[in-house]
């Protein structure tokens, strides 16, 4: 066969296999459709929770597996470039060419600690059909006077009070909270179970429970404390500096806990410590201060 030929075959094939690739890549993404999914180490139930996605969140999927009762498992990747594996039943997978959920058109953002999506606009007639967790945005209708239509990731339709959330048009913004401002939203968490790998109101571990706060004002900083020490961008600050809003530190040989201060001389946070709940200690009492690391602010 002539090289000529050879290589305009050739070229045509890369082409199609370039363009079957990018397909694929844009098609490798989803939704989470359930109110608070766990993402595991592996494949398995049985092992540690890593981390949690939330309703309305789109994700990456990266790497798909069987476990060994057959079912399909999705290595995924949120937002935040937090990986885990996932139940692929928790996931909707997008068509080729579908726009993310919630990315355009008028939405609602959950500012409830929870919130609950009904068949009907009664909170009577039936049971709910989805909890949302407070910073989940889901694609909304013509709000009336006290119920929005709600479109939920996996297609259903339902209605939410108006009063659990902010209506906006995606995509848009988080405003900066002030520091006085980050301490009353986080005092709302007071009491919330502790839950290793947890991200939302059904409980939260220290990680989770600072980007949450800090992500709800406007700040977006990665997960897990250590991370959050020396990666996010956040500003170093002073022994004895610290004030409102700042974020706190605490370990050994390595970072292993982080709260949020709510003075110059206290601090909120989910811990294990005594009570594993959402509390608030003082910083300088001797346990901590035998356990303090530093420091960071985020910048203005």
């Amino acid at each position: 066969m002539d090289r000529r030929i050879i290589s305009f075959v050739s070229a045509i094939f890369l082409t199609f296999l370039t363009t079957c690739l990018y397909a694929q890549a844009e098609t490798a993404q989803g939704v989470v459709t359930q109110s608070v999914e766990n993402m595991f180490s592996k494949p398995s139930t049985k092992l540690d929770v890593v981390s949690q996605a939330l309703l309305g969140t789109t994700v990456k999927i990266l790497k798909t597996e069987k476990d060994e009762q057959g079912k399909d498992w999705y290595y995924i990747e949120t937002p935040d470039t937090y990986q885990g594996w996932i139940d692929s039943r928790a996931i909707r997978l997008y068509k080729p060419g579908e726009k993310p959920y919630a990315a355009s058109g008028q939405v609602i953002e959950i500012t409830s600690l929870m919130a609950f999506v009904y068949a009907t606009p009664d909170v009577t007639e039936q049971k709910p059909l989805k909890m949302a967790p407070i910073s989940t945005v889901l694609e909304i209708g013509q709000p009336e006077e006290r119920w929005v239509a709600v479109t939920l990731p996996c297609g259903h339709k339902g209605f939410i009070q108006v009063g659990d959330g902010e209506i906006k048009q995606a995509p848009f913004k988080r405003s900066r909270l002030s520091p006085e401002q980050m301490v009353a939203l986080a005092i709302r968490f007071l009491g919330i179970p502790y839950l290793w790998g947890g991200t939302s109101p059904l409980g939260v571990d220290c990680s989770g429970f600072a980007q949450l706060i800090y992500r709800l004002s406007g700040v977006e900083i990665l997960r897990d404390a250590g991370i959050q020490y020396t990666s996010s961008g956040l500003l170093e600050i002073p022994k004895g500096q610290e004030k409102a809003g700042d974020l706190i530190f605490f370990g050994g040989k390595s970072i292993s806990h982080v709260g949020m201060m709510i003075s110059d001389h206290e601090f909120i946070h989910a811990t294990t410590h005594e009570k594993p709940v959402v509390q608030i200690s003082g910083l300088r009492d001797a346990y901590w201060q035998r356990i303090y690391q530093g420091c960071r602010r985020a910048p203005q």
